[in-house]
This record gives structure tokens, sequence and C-alpha cells, in this order.
């Protein structure tokens, strides 16, 4: 069965340290329709400290991103980890090349 999910995604506050680099919280909700986690996403973008969302298409076999707004493309990295038959996303700021 395929769902639909909603990441949004902001600074995490509650790092002593903290720093926008560093990490993000991430608040996940599952949809029927990519439409329904879209609108989702839109509404959540009027809170303060939202920095953007992505919608997940997620199948038995396999997930794919079919929608992202907020920040640029390149400055966040989306990971999932299968964990038996649950997935855990994350979505944080890529990290930043370096040249020595």
């Amino acid at each position: 069965m395929t769902e639909f999910i909603c990441i949004t995604f902001g600074p995490n506050e509650y790092n002593a340290q903290w720093d926008a680099k560093k990490s993000w919280w991430n608040d996940k909700e599952y949809f029927t329709s990519k439409r329904q986690a879209e609108k989702h996403g839109l509404d959540k973008l009027s809170i303060a400290g939202v920095f953007g969302y992505v919608v997940i298409e997620e199948g038995e076999d396999y997930w794919e991103v079919v929608d992202e707004l907020g920040a640029p493309e390149s400055a966040v990295t989306i990971s999932c980890k299968w964990i038996g038959a649950q997935s855990i996303y994350s979505v944080q700021p890529s990290p930043a090349l370096v040249i020595v």
C-alpha cells in the first residue's frame, strides 16, 4: 500500500549550543494522497521556525521524494533507515564541503 509522508523541519531549539547547521527537528505525518500531504506542508510553512517540508511516497519496498519546498535542495539531506517493517526518515542539513 502506498502512503504519502509529509516531514516538516526546522532548527533544533533544544540543543544547548544551538546551531541551525548542526541538526533539525523533524515532524512526520502520514496521508493517503500526495495532495493532502502537500497541503499539510504548505499550511505548516506559516508557523515560525519551520524551514520547509518534504513529501515522500512510500511503497512496500521503496521510497521517493515527490515534493520539496523550503530550504534549498542542495542544503538538505534526506535519509531513511528500515528497522524491520518500519521506516525512520530524517531530514537534516547537508554537510558542508570543506576544502583542505
